[in-house]
């Protein structure tokens, strides 16, 4: 293909389409409104939650406090109040905004609120004079009240000592009073009520003590001033409440802490509850009423929650604010908006880079959860259940329950414990937690499933590399989901999914060598190009192999009968097990064989098939040496009827082969287990041939992955070339010690026909043909697959492009 027709090509694909549609898009929307990524600057929300519990004796009980309400500088974005079968009143007035529930049943009260807050600094003109005169509205707050001692003989003392030269003057005054409150005061922990005499007797005070003798020296001097009462938001539980101050200034109520040593100035993460001297709680005596205040700073995208409605019509399109329509809260719809840029991170790292997972989308919705629960909480809590998971099936596995029965306990039991832990944890998480989190449990129950066959099978290589894959897969999308930049981005330009759809597409095009290829062919990668799994999926397998004949290869038995209808040689079938109806009398006709293969019908890489060579009494011996009671042949069978080893996990049938006498020149090498050869054949060509050797660590099975040996066969001459164990070259077998290059593979030309005959009968544009040469009945096709692997390659120490005629692999 030339490069005029390969960028034809690309012109002409739907994914250059989409990303062209997207960048005009994006360049109208930004020129619509040039202000429209100040908006994705992250802000700091707190999650504020309070927690009241009470022990009453039956009889009606009263529970008042104050909770947050918005004002200029706090933003209730969202609220959430529990409280049982308790009668709720919710009243506003002048000190604040009063919570109050009654009645006689219920323990406990629940506040959760998501809250912004901003910081405040006032510039005070230095030239401001203490007011003379003051509007009748403000003389409340001059007077003397309970614990602020007005014109008190020690206060007018005390300000005799520490007032300016010029008392007229504002800013001068307050200095005083603050510098006196803040470091003239010592600092205390709070034990109840302080009054400004008792601070100013003791010369140490909590905040509400330096904050009553600020208010009550202010005053003294015709300043107005009020307290102030609330929570400091840091991270955290708490059971500590805060009070601070405000004066009147030109019309303006300015904050002071001679606490915490704010001057005309607050931070962002002081919550105001109420303004006066008021109690934060009232409730009916003797009820041992408790409390707890639980805070958590979160990092988000304004985007997710500020709509202005007199944006320009294209800022105002905002994905965030159609999706508040459903009722679905700001995390969940930033986390929802990702979706799609997290799965285009995944299928790069699994097609791109190479990485193998447990399950393809699984991590990312892992992920998702762990948005809620933290990362290294997310990942400890996903290792714990999974482990856990395993336990559960391997103890269950002792009483031979079936997988479908088996599985689903264990997803009762993790769902039972997370529903336990979200008990325990109580006013500390939220319900988007657990619908987001049970999800991923129940993946991760039926995951526990595969990760428990890797075990069996002992595949350690394998269960290392998906675990790490999973991990690192996990970890890529958290950093998706948590990133407050990519939120406010795709809220508001949501055109941006159209870039998501284009790139995925794109990736789905691209027939290149995925990163972990090339270091799993790097032995051969100088000896000319070699077929990746993208190259094999795309061009070979999507494009010479339609469904129906994909559907039809991975049905064994239906296989065998098309086959032998073409006069095709193949091993004999001895019986069929379709359901469980039927198992009686499989496992009854079973037990007339004293040899066999037992396979699952749909079954793939030799998952699930079960080589018997011998009897003890009624018990059967494995090619590996492990006796199977009856019961547990019959529980076997009953997992491949359950789907349990199909390559789509549906239902499936097992069936008996006999156990075939291998020839004797291929058991001179290993006769351990029965070998096959993997013929590969593109549009009906032999290109590549392997002799497959079972070993001691394969459990007798001629499966590359589970251990077996590989030898290279030349295709024209069906002489051995070259052998490989697990991607290394070796000369000799491990068990039997047998030289293994060299050797020529017997009935060599015959063993070639068959395998054409197999392809024009079953006809799939690119097909691995496995064979087996029985000593008496020589050649016999054991099965079709019409997706076979690439790891040939490494077997042959060449690539497989240069055997193929397809001209497009040699640009993949």
């Amino acid at each position: 293909m030339n490069l005029q027709t390969r960028l034809l090509a690309i012109v002409r694909h739907p994914s250059s389409w989409l990303i062209a549609v997207c960048l005009v898009l994006a360049v109208m929307h930004l020129r619509s409104s040039p202000t429209l990524l100040n908006q994705l600057r992250a802000i700091t929300m707190y999650d504020f939650s309070l927690a009241m519990s009470f022990v009453g004796d039956d009889r009606n009980v009263d529970v008042t406090t104050f909770l947050p309400s918005d004002d200029e500088r706090q933003d209730i974005v969202r609220e959430n109040i529990i409280s049982g079968q308790l009668q709720f009143d919710d009243q506003t007035d002048q000190s604040g905004r009063r919570g109050m529930w009654s009645g006689d049943q219920g323990r406990e009260i629940r506040y959760h609120a998501l809250i912004t807050s901003k910081q405040l600094v006032y510039d005070l003109d230095q030239s401001l004079q203490v007011p003379q005169f003051l509007p009748e509205q403000y003389n409340q707050y001059l007077i003397e009240e309970e614990g602020i001692q007005v014109g008190h003989p020690e206060i007018r003392d005390l300000w005799s000592t520490i007032q300016p030269d010029d008392s007229r003057e504002l800013v001068p005054v307050l200095t005083a009073i603050y510098d006196y409150t803040y470091q003239g005061i010592e600092g205390a922990p709070f034990k109840g009520f302080t009054d400004a005499l008792t601070a100013l007797r003791l010369g140490r005070a909590s905040c509400n003590g330096k904050g009553r003798l600020f208010v009550a020296l202010a005053r003294t001097n015709g300043i107005p001033a009020r307290l102030v009462g609330g929570v400091i938001m840091n991270e955290g539980s708490k059971k500590t409440s805060h009070q601070w101050l405000e004066v009147l200034i030109e019309g303006r109520w300015v904050p002071f802490d001679p606490t915490n040593g704010y001057f005309a100035s607050l931070p962002e993460n002081y919550l105001r509850l109420y303004t006066g001297d008021h109690a934060l709680f009232r409730h009916t005596r003797n009820i041992n009423f408790d409390y707890r205040f639980t805070i958590n700073p979160v990092s988000q995208s304004p985007a997710l929650f500020e709509f202005d409605e007199n944006e320009p019509t294209l800022n105002r399109f905002n994905a965030a604010q159609l999706m508040r329509l459903t009722g679905l809260p700001e995390e969940m719809i930033g986390v929802f908006l990702l979706f799609p840029l997290a799965a285009l991170v995944t299928i790069f790292l699994r097609s791109v880079v190479g990485l193998k997972t447990f399950g393809i989308f699984m991590p990312m919705l892992i992920a998702a959860a762990c948005v809620n629960t933290g990362l290294w909480l997310g990942l400890a809590t996903f290792s714990g259940i999974v482990a856990f998971a395993i336990l559960a099936l391997a103890y269950f596995n002792r009483f031979n329950v079936l997988k479908i029965p088996r599985l689903a306990a264990v997803i009762t039991i993790c769902t039972v414990l997370f529903v336990g832990v979200l008990l325990w944890l109580g006013n500390r998480t939220s319900l988007q937690f657990g619908i987001l989190a049970l999800f991923p449990v129940v993946i991760i129950s039926f995951l526990a499933e595969r990760i428990h066959n890797m075990l069996d099978d002992e595949d350690w290589k394998g269960l290392a590399t998906a675990g790490a894959g999973t991990i690192v897969t996990i970890i890529a999308c958290y950093i998706v989901f948590s990133s407050v930049l990519l939120k406010g981005l795709f809220a508001l330009m949501p055109e941006l999914l159209l870039l998501v759809l284009g790139v995925q597409l794109a990736i789905g095009q691209w027939s290149g060598m995925r990163l972990q290829e090339f270091v799993r062919f790097r032995s051969i990668l100088d000896k000319g190009p070699v077929l990746g799994m993208n190259a094999r999926n795309r061009l070979l397998i999507n494009e010479l192999n339609s469904k129906e004949l994909l559907d039809l290869a991975a049905d064994k038995l239906r296989t065998k009968e098309i086959l032998q209808e073409a006069n095709v040689p193949v091993a004999r079938t001895y019986a069929v097990c379709e359901s469980f109806r039927d198992l009686p009398e499989f496992m009854k006709t079973v037990s007339d064989f004293g040899s066999f293969a037992l396979k699952p019908n749909r079954g793939s890489q030799g998952n699930g098939i079960l080589i018997i060579r011998d009897r003890d009494g009624e018990n059967f011996v494995t090619a590996g040496g492990r006796t199977l009671k009856p019961e547990q042949l019959s529980k076997h069978v009953g997992e491949i009827l359950h789907g349990a080893y199909s390559q789509g996990g549906e239902e499936d049938s097992a069936y008996v082969e006999p156990l075939l006498q291998q020839h004797a020149e291929i058991s001179k090498i290993a006769d351990f287990g029965l070998s096959d050869i993997r013929v590969i054949l593109h549009e009906n060509r032999p290109v590549s041939a392997m002799l497959r050797l079972p070993t001691k660590k394969s459990g007798g099975k001629a499966n590359l992955h589970q251990g077996a040996v590989g030898l290279a066969i030349d295709v024209e001459t069906g002489v051995i070339t070259n052998a490989a164990l697990r991607g290394k070259t070796i000369t000799e077998h491990p068990d039997t010690g047998a030289q293994l290059i060299g050797a020529k593979i017997p009935k060599w030309r015959e063993l070639v026909d068959i395998s054409k005959r197999a392809s024009k009968a079953i006809p799939l544009g690119y097909i691995g043909v496995d064979i087996c040469i029985d000593q008496d009945r020589g050649p016999l096709i054991l099965e079709v697959n019409g997706r076979p692997g690439i790891e040939i390659q490494n077997v042959q120490q060449k690539g497989l492009v240069e055997d193929l005629t397809n001209p497009e692999l040699a640009h993949a």
